[in-house]
């Protein structure tokens, strides 16, 4: 994708709450949070893909709009990147063990190309994001 937009350009897509309402969203529904969120991350997808290596979308700005729709809204937003554009998921795991397993099979589901991590617990929080079905990653 470098080579195709000659450019290592990476757009975060991070949708902080107080950008989106600047005199703050006490009273807001989660829904237009969520519609908020999403209009600011489509805008910035369709003014950038041209340019854009990859889009790195930051898991806990859609986590923290709502329970009932963040996530979904995060995919909502997945599913804007152009499909020949990787997607980098800033999630910053680093847990061990099965709960580590748990949050890989979680953020690939998604249709991440990759994830960020924290490796600060060793390889066994890393190891579930890069072997077994995820080593092509």
């Amino acid at each position: 994708r470098v080579k195709a937009a000659e450019s290592l350009l990476c757009v975060g897509l991070d949708p902080h709450e107080s950008e989106l309402f600047p005199n703050g969203s006490k009273g807001v529904s989660e829904e237009d949070r969520c519609n908020a969120a999403y209009n600011f991350c489509k805008n910035l997808i369709d003014a950038t893909a041209p340019y854009s290596a990859c889009f790195k979308p930051n898991a806990a700005f859609f986590e923290a709009l709502g329970p009932n729709l963040g996530i979904a809204t995060l995919r909502r937003v997945l599913e804007d990147i152009p499909s020949e554009i990787p997607i980098l998921l800033d999630v910053k795991r680093g847990d061990i063990g099965s709960t580590s397993a748990a949050y890989a099979d979680a953020s690939y589901s998604l249709g991440a190309d990759a994830v960020t991590l924290n490796p600060l617990m060793g390889w066994d929080s890393i190891a579930p994001f890069v072997t077994g079905e995820y080593s092509n990653k």
